[in-house]
């Protein structure tokens, strides 16, 4: 019976997510970073490289937001999901 306890636990423990923490102003910086892409239109990047088998390669993407979201809302989305979840460390 105690290997079953002891194993139950052993798996249950493997389902608990782990929730990355951060100092507030780390918080802070991934918040913003997130609200200025949310309020971008469009956004792209574009990609060069040689490939010793295939030779030189371009690549180039486009995104385009239809939908963009007043930066403050973001933010403050953002950081009321981080304070809920206990992500964020006080005192730091």
């Amino acid at each position: 019976m105690k290997k079953f306890t002891g194993l139950s636990l052993l798996l249950l423990g493997a389902c608990v997510p782990v929730v990355e923490t951060m100092s507030r102003a780390e918080a802070i910086e991934m918040c913003q970073a997130e609200a200025a892409e949310a309020a971008k239109v469009v956004s792209g990047d574009a990609r060069v490289g040689i490939n010793s088998v295939s030779g030189p390669s371009l690549g180039f993407g486009i995104a385009i937001n239809l939908t963009p979201k007043p930066p403050a809302q973001t933010f403050e989305a953002c950081m009321g999901n981080l304070a809920a979840n206990g992500q964020i460390l006080e005192g730091m």
